[in-house]
């Protein structure tokens, strides 16, 4: 019964048709990295066990590991960031510059950090409307000046 299940799987591995450009018929994930651009059935088997050992769903969940995150999954990511840097933030802005806007221009895909920091910095005002601003708030606020600098839309 084993060897059935085994076969079964083997072939629907191979027989798959959804190809993808980054990754084969395993699925993004560390698989996907670990056996880059080799097709063979035999590494795809390979790559989806190394996928099934959990680094697949962690890879999905943040948009890792070939794993492309839809818009939708970015809002989350933008306010999950705000939220988990919300004080190093508020003053990284305030300066222009910092690591928590590095981290947040990769957030919202901009191909500038500097330009964004600057932007976030003279829009200051407007991002953080109150001293107890919620996540959601300075979320929103950033996504406004994103949508200008970056040309991006979250």
């Amino acid at each position: 019964m084993k060897k059935l299940l085994l076969v079964v799987a083997a072939a629907a591995l191979m027989t798959s048709s959804a190809f993808a450009a980054k990754y084969g018929s395993a699925g993004c994930g560390l698989g996907s990295m670990v056996f880059e651009g080799d097709q063979t059935w035999w590494k795809q088997v390979l790559a989806a066990t190394t996928n099934g050992t959990g680094f697949q769903t962690i890879a999905i969940t943040l948009g890792t590991s070939n794993c492309d995150s839809p818009a939708p999954l970015k809002v989350g990511q933008a306010e999950a960031y705000v939220e988990a840097n919300k004080v190093a933030l508020a003053n990284d802005i305030a300066r222009g510059n910092g690591e928590t806007i590095v981290g947040l221009s990769k957030v919202y895909g901009c191909a500038n950090s500097t330009e964004f920091g600057q932007a976030l910095k003279s829009n200051y005002s407007s991002i953080f409307t109150t001293a107890n601003a919620s996540s959601t708030e300075i979320t929103h606020n950033i996504n406004t000046v994103a949508s200008t600098t970056c040309n991006t839309q979250i």
